[in-house]
């Protein structure tokens, strides 16, 4: 597998996996243990509630029960609540209606727990006043016997029998006459001796705690013994579990969708594997065919100059159509490869050019041939007819110089076409597997490359060059390869002004950044370029000067596609020329 695709199969990957551990990281912490054990929490708060209403109820029941076992309730309910809130505390994104209802019940519990003290203290003083009112009556009554006074005994009497039915039944026309009896006994004891007038005191006062706290107790009574906590439990409760369920089912998502991640982890790699066994298969199938060295041979080349590979499939580098169109874009680049793949890239570009050109030699000579042997077999003819016809003696003889001339010409032309075919093949070849280990790529800055290739340029013809360079981000890529391209680029124009005779020849190099593109434009006021030649400049071996092998142009847009960019060719015929190298902003490494 190829270091790119490795290198996009670790991105892809680590991507992938970060993606399941954040659905992990939200399947598992969605907050569903916090509300069972919240949930649990309430339960047993609202079990230790209704258990601690019976005891409230036990010893109301018992007048001789403490109070003891009602304040052991206390410190079981503090640790229950504080857990219950912690638990709360700790769900992630509790919804607000939810920490509200938790709020109101912990209230309601501390409401339910000062009830209890309430009722504690108030049932205390009751309690103690209803066992000792009868022992003051008793008290009163022999010491109104011992002192003859019926009245008195009698008014004892009515105030106990009252008070009785006011505890059983209290009403508040029950009070208003038991406070009318205590008053008039309380001013009737102005004249009692002293130890009777303290007996009286003390009955009052237990009829008095009878009569104002007897009410209020049996309300907190009722209140400390009612349902409300277990109403509150059960609403409470079925919130928190719709909640937990919504979370559970959330987190049955989360862990489908982790495992749709590791599914589609799983096809991409085979996907990925697949692709490149596919690619691999693509790229032996664009293999060199060698050419049949008797096509070669028939014209007069010796078999090894015709060693020469070339590919069948079309040219990348075709020119863009009449219309001015750019080139199409070469395939995207991946991540950065080894410098063989350059190598092997350059050498893909340099074969399949030359099968242009030995494709349309190889029909040139095969015509000129087919033309030799028809040539020849008219001599045959003619010479042959000669022998018995003397008619055909001088005019023949002319006829038949003329045809040796003709195919001495073809000959020699045929023997310095396949001469010059392989001799170019042999420089193309020695080009294309010339070593890469010394390209390093990185990011580079493409002034500098302009003005590296501007310096060789004004070096190696003289010519005058002006550049505008603004600013423009640096690439990932080669600069050698830029510096290639920039300097076919001179070299057309500077080729184009060296023989102009009415202006001074100007070529100027400009650099910009356009949104999420990078122009690099050369203008030059030459001779121009015809519309019949513009459309075939990035053929290769195209040409209309002499001496030009005509691959400078082919090649420069074989670089710019390279890097995911296009050359633009703008001419008016003498006036001048645009070329125009247009890139993306990021440049990924092939």
């Amino acid at each position: 597998m190829r270091t790119g695709a490795v290198i996009l199969g670790t991105c892809v990957s680590a991507v992938l996996l970060a993606a399941a551990g954040a659905l992990y990281l939200l399947a598992q912490n969605n907050g569903s243990e916090h509300y069972r054990k919240s949930i649990d929490l309430v339960r047993q708060i609202q079990l230790l509630s209704s258990d601690w209403s019976m005891e409230v109820t036990r010893v109301k029941s018992n007048p001789l029960a403490d109070f003891d076992s009602l304040a052991a309730f206390i410190p079981r309910m503090e640790r229950l609540k504080a857990n219950l809130s912690d638990a709360a505390r700790r769900i992630p994104d509790l919804p607000d209606r939810l920490a509200s209802d938790i709020q109101a019940y912990l209230a309601a519990i501390d409401a339910r727990e000062e009830r209890v003290e309430r009722f504690k203290t108030g049932y205390a003083v009751v309690r103690n006043s209803n066992r000792y009112l009868p022992l003051a009556a008793a008290n009163v009554l022999r010491q109104a016997q011992d002192a003859n006074d019926e009245d008195l005994a009698r008014g004892i009497s009515g105030l106990t029998r009252n008070v009785n039915l006011y505890l059983a039944t209290p009403t508040d026309e029950a009070q208003s006459r038991i406070a009318s009896e205590i008053r008039k006994l309380r001013e009737a004891s102005v004249s009692y001796p002293p130890a009777l007038a303290n007996a009286l005191a003390n009955l009052y006062s237990h009829a008095e705690v009878l009569v104002a706290k007897q009410g209020p107790t049996e309300q907190l009574f009722a209140q400390a013994t009612s349902s409300d906590i277990s109403d509150l439990t059960n609403q409470l409760s079925d919130a928190m579990e719709f909640e937990a369920g919504k979370r559970q089912a959330l987190a049955a998502w989360y862990e489908r969708g982790m495992l749709a991640v590791f599914a589609a982890l799983v096809l991409f790699w085979i996907l990925l594997a697949l692709q490149q066994r596919m690619r691999g298969g693509a790229v032996a199938a664009r293999a060199a065919i060698e050419i049949e060295p008797a096509l070669l041979a028939e014209a007069g080349a010796e078999p090894a100059e015709a060693g020469i590979a070339a590919s069948a499939e079309p040219d990348p580098a075709a020119a863009p159509p009449d219309d001015g169109s750019p080139a199409p874009p070469a395939l995207a680049a991946g991540s950065p490869r080894h410098a063989e793949a350059d190598a092997a890239l350059l050498h893909g570009f340099v074969v399949k050019s030359l099968a242009t050109i030995l494709a349309a030699s190889a029909e040139e000579v095969s015509g000129r041939m087919d033309y030799l042997r028809r040539t020849q077999q008219r001599i045959r003819d003619a010479i042959g007819n000669g022998n018995g016809d003397e008619a055909a003696g001088p005019a023949g003889e002319v006829e038949v110089d003329e045809e040796v001339e003709t195919l001495s010409g073809i000959a020699i032309n045929v023997r310095q076409r396949m001469n010059a075919i392989a001799d170019l093949a042999r420089r193309l070849d020695a080009f294309a597997g010339a070593p890469t280990n010394h390209v390093h790529r990185g990011m580079i800055d493409l002034n500098a490359c302009v003005e590296n290739a501007i310096s060789a340029a004004e070096a190696d013809s003289g010519a005058t060059i002006v550049s505008n360079l603004g600013e423009v981000p640096e690439v990932f890529a080669t600069a050698g390869d830029f510096e290639m391209l920039l300097g076919e680029l001179l070299d057309n124009s500077i080729a184009a002004v060296r023989d102009l005779e009415d202006r001074n020849g100007i070529v100027k190099v400009d650099t910009a950044r356009k949104d999420d593109e990078i122009l690099i434009t050369v203008i030059d006021n030459g001779a121009g370029i015809a519309p019949e030649q513009r459309a075939n400049v990035f053929k290769p071996f195209y040409t209309s000067r002499d001496g030009a092998m005509g691959i400078g142009l082919a090649f420069a847009g074989h670089l710019a596609r390279k890097y995911e960019g296009v050359i633009k060719i703008n001419s008016l015929p003498g006036q001048g020329t645009v070329a125009r190298v247009t890139l993306p902003a990021g440049i990924a490494a092939p």
